[in-house]
């Protein structure tokens, strides 16, 4: 007798227009083909790892059930497409490469933006201890959960399991950092492979081609494809929304009595008068006024040009 009925469920891997769902059924969880409804083409959706579906089965036994219907997205990254991502492992090396500070906060804004935490993962530690130290304070004294990762002492699983609960979280950073390394040693087995830095450019290279999400403990982890630079006007991210990916100067902003103040340039401003106190880290406070003024130029160009 055919199987009736529908199930919820949650897109795990999807290739060619055939997506993969998890749902429970029977006591277990089980994994089934499924292909999209021709309305979500029609209205312009296209299903990504990690929605929330409702699936029927749909007669065709190469491809035995059908996506009737999508959740609405707690969340979305379109790049890579995953949906309803609870948690972002932001992965930067402590060396080889060297850690590219000025996408690490471009990441740290959209995540605060998507409304997705962010958890910092230094990887390869043990190659510059006092670098790794120094990293681990500056994004912890801004807020940021931060945690260390080297070949001597590699992260566990019960280093994640509370953080992740129930929830979506990707590994995401740069090529050549050890996202795919980490997502392997902790799934227990290769899912994933492995890539050196090369010589020549101190980049590393792609490995990971594709997203799925695999079980970890209640919730899911993925590995994404390695990249190397993030556009903040492409993330649709406002001159004002800056402040949101610097949760120490939002906190000292407070005090600061102008209004429309930039914190760039303004005379008696708390922020600036904080960082020659050295209470920010200069750093920071630089990629935060040089995103400031790229994001509000780009804004003024972009007027100006209108009118002409």
């Amino acid at each position: 007798m055919a199987e009736t009925g529908t199930f919820n469920g949650v897109i795990t891997k999807g290739v060619g227009g055939v997506y993969t769902v998890r749902f429970f059924h029977d006591g277990s969880y089980q994994y089934v083909s499924c292909a999209a409804r021709g309305q979500f083409r029609l209205k312009g959706i296209k299903p990504a790892i990690g929605d929330k579906v409702t699936i029927m089965p749909s007669g065709d036994p190469d491809v035995p059930y059908v996506i009737t219907d999508i959740k609405d997205r707690v969340s979305f990254i379109a790049r890579p497409p995953v949906a309803n991502l609870s948690i972002m492992l932001l992965t930067f090396s402590v060396t080889n490469p060297e850690p590219d500070l000025t996408l690490l906060d471009k990441m740290l804004l959209v995540c605060s933006l998507r409304d997705i935490k962010p958890v910092i993962i230094f990887t390869k530690s043990d190659l510059n201890e006092d670098d790794g130290s120094r990293l681990c304070s500056v994004y912890t004294k801004a807020g940021y959960e931060v945690l260390l990762s080297s070949h001597l002492k590699p992260l566990t699983k019960s280093d994640l399991k509370d953080i992740i609960g129930d929830g979506i979280a990707a590994f995401a950073g740069p090529s050549g950092v050890g996202k795919s390394t980490l997502c392997n040693s902790l799934l227990g087995y290769d899912l994933m492979e492995t890539g050196e830095v090369s010589a020549k450019i101190k980049r590393g290279k792609h490995t990971t081609r594709h997203v799925e999400l695999h079980e970890f403990f209640d919730g899911f982890i993925c590995d994404t494809p390695g990249f190397t630079s993030l556009s903040l006007e492409d993330q649709g991210v406002d001159y004002r929304d800056v402040l949101y990916g610097y949760p120490e100067i939002t906190s000292i902003a407070q005090g600061c009595r102008f209004d429309d103040c930039s914190h760039r340039k303004e005379d008696g401003c708390v922020v600036r008068n904080a960082l020659a106190e050295g209470l920010l880290d200069e750093g920071r406070y630089e990629r935060y006024k040089s995103f400031y003024t790229e994001l509000y130029d780009n804004r003024n160009n972009y007027k100006h040009r209108r009118k002409q």
